[in-house]
């Protein structure tokens, strides 16, 4: 059969350039071309968007940070706010199909659902965490409560709540970050889940001590019921571990943020000389000697304030008959840091205390202008009380007063214990617990703690220096040599009377604890320099560190060096090293080394 009979018998086909064949496909593709295209950068102008909303919250954030430090409230609430908004309007950015769309996309998906996620827990932390916050130090510039004439406990209370929930808000913030597929996303939005995790960890390591200040002013103001609180006062010119004795009390009932004060009594108010009957470990016995426990102002020698307050209780249940909720050690640094604030206090003798004279009035000029110890007390006593007076007043600007507070228990001027267990846990770790860090995962801590035995009040005149040598050279550990310079000069034409010079000897007695890292050993003890006289030992271990003492006997003058060299255990971690010291009056000089390998 020819074709053209083939023809005759089909129906002729229309040329493909004019048939449906071509024009349907060809149209449904380029009209999904032309409308992806369209979806696309819509798309894209979406992403856009949302990268600019979530620059402006983290500029924002950055403006609160600022004002933070400026202490600057109506900035802090209005970028706070800011930030808040910004993050609203990007998480509303990665809503809807297109954005759906794009999460879908092979290869690009996980890029746009990086973003959504960081966009949704930016909007988290600055809603549920910023903007709470906020308002709670917006409401910081009077501690008092008009309404009851108390502190504002309520406050308190809102703080607490929020840094518990605070956490989980962190932890589930992270948990959604840590869903994304690094690999699968470009650098940049990689390196902004990575550095919004970097931010959440830092945040999170500033919670510890914020906790810890709630609890321990729960506490102390009695937010959750009546407390008794043992406000002990530090005479630091008679050097121990912590500060000094606690040569003046006050005790303070609390409730619902009304205080009074009870009984102030004075290291004369305590039977010294008869122990306490207390159960002391050998090591513990051989370091600070019996002394510990038969005198109240040796009481906080131990570089331990946990240890301390049990020894402080036992001495307020023996001899006064008082069981204490807390108890809150604090120097003279601390007070005056407490003045600076506050302004000045009259002494019902007319004497002025302020910021500027408080620790030497307080710890030099009181022993010159008294020569009665009776008179001395009365003087600590009524200076302790005006100025704890004025505190608990609260007639003072709060977000200052906290700032002075935080600086005085960072330097180890301000510390507190407390019987309830759960507020006892908030201080663990913090600078107000008192007490050497249990590892050296943070940092390697050195301890170097003094303390006068001439019973004299010498230690205003006395300077302290320390010089730590780290050693990392070695593969398996590293070792800390430590080095303590300390020596008295009396100024020009000043002459102690024999109560401040010393009540024992002709010369000075100045006991050095050296402290070496948790979980290491002492490998040597030197005196290079004796001063008068030198003698090392007792070397044991304590608070889980090795420790060694030395005793340096001392005339006007002098100097005396000792040295202690300390191992680290094979196999630990140890962070960069850092020290810590009794508060001075005369601060301790530090310098740390790190050792030459070459």
């Amino acid at each position: 059969m020819s074709s053209r009979a083939a023809g005759g018998a089909m129906r002729a086909r229309r040329p493909l350039v004019r048939s449906a064949r071509l024009w349907v496909p060809l149209g449904v593709f380029v009209a999904f071309v032309i409308g992806g295209g369209l979806g696309a950068w819509t798309l894209y102008q979406a992403a856009n968007d949302v990268r600019a909303d979530l620059e402006a919250a983290r500029a924002e954030l950055a403006t609160a940070q600022s004002a933070v430090a400026a202490g600057d409230t109506t900035r802090l609430v209005g970028s706070v706010d800011a930030a808040v908004a910004s993050a609203d309007k990007a998480v509303i950015g990665t809503r809807g199909w297109l954005w759906a769309l794009g999460e879908a996309i092979p290869g690009l998906g996980e890029n746009f659902r990086a973003v959504r996620v960081i966009a949704e827990s930016t909007q988290t932390v600055t809603a549920e965490v910023g903007q709470p916050g906020v308002a709670i130090v917006a409401r910081l510039s009077s501690p008092i409560d008009p309404a009851t004439g108390g502190f504002d406990v309520t406050v308190i209370r809102e703080a607490r709540d929020l840094t518990a929930t605070t956490e989980q808000t962190f932890d589930r913030v992270v948990a959604d970050l840590g869903t994304l597929d690094a690999d699968a996303t470009i650098g940049q939005i990689a390196s902004a889940a990575e550095e919004f995790v970097s931010l959440i960890d830092s945040a999170r390591s500033a919670l510890p001590p914020i906790e810890a200040g709630i609890s321990a002013a729960s506490m102390i103001l009695g937010v959750d019921g009546p407390r008794t609180i043992d406000l002990a006062f530090m005479n630091s010119a008679e050097a121990s571990g912590l500060g000094g004795g606690p040569s003046a009390q006050m005790l303070m009932s609390a409730d619902e943020g009304h205080l009074s004060f009870g009984q102030q009594p004075s290291s004369a108010s305590f039977r010294n000389g008869v122990d306490l009957g207390l159960p002391i470990e050998d090591p513990v016995r051989q370091l600070y000697n019996t002394i510990l426990t038969d005198n109240i102002n040796a009481s906080t020698s131990r570089p331990d304030l946990p240890y301390s307050a049990s020894i402080l209780n036992a001495w307020l249940q023996r001899d006064l008959g008082v069981t204490v909720d807390g108890i809150v050690l604090a120097d003279p640094m601390a007070l005056a840091a407490i003045l600076s604030v506050t302004g000045p206090v009259a002494l019902p003798d007319g004497t002025q205390l302020d910021a500027g004279n408080a620790v030497s009035m307080l710890l030099n000029e009181a022993y010159l202008r008294f020569s009665d110890p009776l008179d001395q007390d009365a003087f600590f006593k009524a200076a302790a009380f005006a100025v704890f007076e004025k505190l608990l007043s609260g007639g003072f600007e709060l977000r200052p007063m906290l700032s002075a507070l935080t600086t005085a228990a960072n330097n180890g001027s301000l510390m507190v214990w407390s019987a309830d267990p759960v507020v006892q846990s908030a201080l663990d770790g913090t600078r107000l617990q008192g007490t050497l860090p249990t590892s050296n995962a943070d940092a390697s801590v050195i301890g170097v703690y003094f303390r006068d035995r001439s019973s004299s009040k010498s230690s205003y005149y006395l300077s302290t220096a320390t010089t730590v040598t780290t050693n990392t050279c070695a593969p398996e550990a590293p070792t800390y040599t430590v080095e303590v310079t300390l020596g008295i000069s009396l100024p020009p034409g000043v002459e102690l009377p024999p109560y401040a010079y010393s009540q024992l000897y002709d010369f000075w007695r100045t006991e050095v604890f050296v402290y070496g890292p948790v979980g290491g050993s002492g490998t040597a003890a030197t005196i290079p320099v004796p001063a008068r006289s030198g003698e090392t030992g007792p070397a044991v271990d304590d608070l889980g560190r090795p420790v060694v003492k030395f005793t340096i006997d001392s005339d006007d003058g002098q100097q005396a060096t000792v040295s202690a060299t300390f191992a680290g255990r094979p196999g630990d971690v140890y962070a960069p090293t850092e020290v810590r010291t009794t508060p001075m009056i005369n601060p301790t000089t530090v310098t740390l080394v790190q050792a030459n390998c070459g």
